[in-house]
């Protein structure tokens, strides 16, 4: 159940599955970003995409005082940390836009892929997604691992390199 003051925050978790199992019976939404990888002896275990962080919808006076229970040694929930803005301490809402642009991002079935060369884009300009399911998402070019992709943001939290975006999809801005 949404109400109109809930927000996206990222916590950061020591135990991030045991605190996203606990959250999810007190918040609204809780988002904990997977993978699959190998370990050396060839098995698959799931871990979590970004090291420590998850991502919980609710408001923000009730997700301070689960906070406040998790480093209260008499409570259950594994403690947490809300991330915070840099300057004056308030807690750093995620914009919806961010999270559904992670969400998207990191479904079992996407990819990474890079953008096809063009001379025209070039490392750090900035551009727009026109079209495509990344429609108005901005970023800049970065290259990665000697493919180019667009780089999207998350204030504070991380960047995302987008999957395979065709250029002639892909605006400059000014």
């Amino acid at each position: 159940m949404q109400t109109a003051n809930q927000n996206w925050y990222a916590l950061r978790a020591t135990h991030e599955f045991d605190v996203a199992n606990t959250l999810r019976t007190e918040c609204s939404d809780v988002y904990l970003p997977v993978e699959q990888a190998r370990t050396a002896d060839g098995a698959t275990r799931t871990r979590p995409l970004i090291s420590r962080v998850l991502f919980v919808r609710d408001t923000e006076t009730h997700l301070l005082q689960l906070e406040k229970r998790g480093h209260d040694p008499l409570d259950s929930i594994q403690p947490f940390w809300i991330y915070r803005y840099e300057r004056g301490g308030a807690i750093q809402p995620v914009k919806d836009t961010e999270m559904q642009l992670l969400r998207l991002l990191s479904a079992t079935d996407s990819t990474r892929c890079e953008i096809y060369t063009r001379t025209d884009f070039h490392a750090g300009q900035a551009v727009e997604v026109i079209a495509g399911p990344f429609a108005g998402y901005r970023g800049h070019v970065r290259r990665i691992q000697r493919n180019r992709h667009v780089i999207v943001e998350i204030e504070g939290i991380c960047a995302i390199a987008l999957p395979f975006i065709h250029p002639d999809l892909l605006s400059p801005l000014p």
